[in-house]
């Protein structure tokens, strides 16, 4: 599996949601961080990959997105504005998210072509396994530069609870047929 230890799989199937950070220099040379996480759903992943694809309602269960705007959409690309209440400050950002069925992989980045975005640098991707029939794995990674010189602590911090709360909201989204709502 992408990016997991032996370790982390043994977990994310005994149900937690292991989550690990690292940091890694930028082209630029400046330090970055990335996090990664891991969860199992209890659903088919056809299920799993209808959720994390559809745009129109994840304000309704991911934790801090005020809103979703789907700019444009062709067959596998996306382009979407986020509205994310940051606790200190609201961030505003367009995304343009490639969407590979055949693989099971969702990645975004940052749309540097929009001149409103509130943070400096972002990209990702999930990443849908079916580990048995009903059951799948979800692996999640992302960077996210916000502009702003954060102690590393303080990023561990956030990625340590940001990370378990997201796929934790997407894991009851799957398993409640799209009922449960935060």
């Amino acid at each position: 599996m992408v990016d997991l230890s032996a370790a982390e799989l043994a977990s994310a199937q005994r149900g937690a949601i292991p989550v690990r950070t690292e940091t890694f220099n930028q082209p630029s040379g400046k330090a970055a961080g990335r996090g990664m996480g891991a969860v199992v759903v209890d659903r088919p992943l056809p299920e799993v990959w209808a959720v994390l694809t559809r745009f129109e309602d994840k304000a309704e269960y991911m934790p801090r997105l005020k809103s979703v705007t789907v700019l444009e959409r062709q067959p596998g690309r996306l382009r979407v504005r986020m509205v994310v209440d940051a606790s200190v400050t609201t961030a505003r950002y367009t995304m343009i998210y490639q969407l590979d069925e055949p693989a099971h992989r969702l990645s975004w980045k940052l749309d540097h072509s929009v001149p409103d975005n509130t943070i400096a640098e972002a990209d990702g991707e999930y990443r849908v396994y079916e580990l048995a029939p009903g059951r799948t794995l979800v692996t999640y990674n992302s960077q996210v530069d916000t502009g702003r010189a954060l102690p590393r602590f303080i990023q561990n911090y956030i990625a340590r609870r940001s990370i378990p709360d997201l796929l934790r909201a997407v894991k009851k989204r799957v398993e409640s047929s799209g009922l449960w709502r935060r």
